[in-house]
């Protein structure tokens, strides 16, 4: 299962139940509303996939199926703004 790692570059700070992340690079803002923030601090603890869907579940009382979308398009989202970075996958020599 891949580890993923948060941008370390990034400037994160807590605000009441949101996540507000400057990218210094790019001069980019980002805000994490309430649901966002739960799943990527689940993120950040390197907690399984199958883990977090569990807990989203239990915590907003909702269908394991409109979690799972739900956390693919943030983890998306988090991976295409380079704020969730993915494990490069490196060919063993032979």
């Amino acid at each position: 299962m891949a580890t993923y790692t948060v941008n370390k570059n990034l400037i994160v700070q807590k605000l009441d139940d949101k996540t507000v992340m400057f990218d210094s690079d790019a001069s980019i803002l980002y805000t994490l509303n309430e649901t966002a923030d739960y799943i990527f601090t689940l993120l950040k603890k390197k907690m399984p996939k199958s883990e977090i869907i569990k807990k989203v579940v239990k915590r907003y009382d909702a269908k394991e199926s409109v979690v799972v979308k739900d956390i693919d398009e943030i983890m998306s989202n988090l991976i295409k703004k380079k704020i969730l970075l993915v494990p490069s996958k490196r060919k063993k020599k032979v």
